[in-house]
């Protein structure tokens, strides 16, 4: 049962339902696109089963997701966002900026899914950022995620993309960095950061279109630090 702060307020009514362990991050995820169970556990490494079970319920007890048989391929459930639970977009994507802005240095046990990837990307994007039509691709590992822009509009998705991006990034932990503005495209490239298959002009607006500045009270980046573990 989520918890009631017995408050007539909007933000006690919010946190009764977002503030649950796991529940943001099931609502990352689910925010990309419909998932079965088993893709959420994926997704999510070190969920457990009861906790995610009882977030899907409550959440759909609420009213921000929705579960529906499906046929083909396989069978089972997929759960998907309702319209209320869309709404929410947006929030997630401010949380994120929010808490990127506090992010410079991974620790040591940190992870790197495709979903958090992804969503680190439509979180970052500056409107028009980029012209339409151009799609790029980040790997980090094992987790991917890809970008394009269609009608003034970003979309992403998670994992790698169905059709060549025109920019494919391969990075590591530094990618914080250059979309914080502290590492510059050229520095990235120079020490081996990062490499690019496509156009390093893109990969300058790349930086430019996600960035996301970090708080100036935190010390810079540091390039020793060690790589998250990433996984699917």
């Amino acid at each position: 049962m989520t918890k009631d702060y017995r408050q007539f307020c909007g933000l006690a009514k919010a946190a009764s339902v977002l503030g649950e362990r796991w529940a943001l991050l099931v609502l990352r995820d689910l925010s990309l696109g419909p998932r079965r169970f088993g893709e959420l556990q994926q997704g999510l490494p070190g969920v457990p089963t009861t906790v995610l079970t009882t977030r899907l319920r409550e959440l759909e007890e609420q009213g921000v997701v929705t579960r529906t048989p499906v046929d083909r391929p396989g069978r089972g459930l997929v759960y998907a966002l309702t319209d209320h639970g869309r709404e929410l977009v947006p929030v997630l994507d401010a949380l994120g900026r929010w808490g990127a802005r506090r992010m410079i240095e991974p620790q040591a046990d940190d992870t790197m899914t495709d979903a958090s990837l992804a969503a680190a990307l439509r979180a970052a994007y500056q409107p028009a950022g980029l012209d339409d039509g151009v799609s790029v691709a980040v790997v980090a590992g094992p987790a991917q995620a890809w970008a394009r822009t269609a009608d003034g509009a970003l979309v992403v998705g998670a994992g790698a993309p169905e059709s060549a991006p025109d920019l494919t990034i391969t990075t590591g932990p530094q990618m914080r960095a250059l979309l914080a503005g502290l590492l510059s495209p050229r520095e990235a490239l120079d020490d081996g950061a990062m490499t690019v298959d496509g156009p390093v002009e893109l990969f300058e607006r790349f930086a430019s279109a996600f960035h996301v500045p970090a708080d100036p009270a935190l010390t810079p980046f540091a390039g020793s630090t060690p790589s998250p573990r990433t996984s699917h």
